[in-house]
């Protein structure tokens, strides 16, 4: 293991203090695995979204290509967006 010094601001190394007198954790290298943690686990998140939308990004591109699009106007979206946001709220 390699010991690395990093800087806090100082709201943070309270929040580390509190964390460790209130025993969530036992030691500050505890706290910072597990921010790490869940850093990690969001970057992935947000790479599988990212991917998600590149993949919906290309199906677009390839319809388009293929002649299947259609045309549109922001008057017909923002009237069929705000019909549907409606009968989500009557259905609630």
């Amino acid at each position: 293991m390699t010991k690395v010094t990093i800087t806090l601001k100082e709201e943070d190394r309270l929040f580390i203090e509190t964390a460790l007198k209130t025993g969530r954790y036992v030691t500050e290298s505890e706290a910072v695995a597990d921010a790490i943690a869940e850093l990690r686990t969001r970057e992935e998140l947000h790479q599988a979204r990212f991917a998600e939308l590149r993949a919906k990004v290309k199906t677009g591109l390839d319809q388009l290509d293929r002649g299947e699009g259609i045309e549109w106007n922001v008057a017909d979206v923002k009237t069929k967006g705000r019909a549907l946001l409606s009968a989500q709220k009557n259905a609630a």
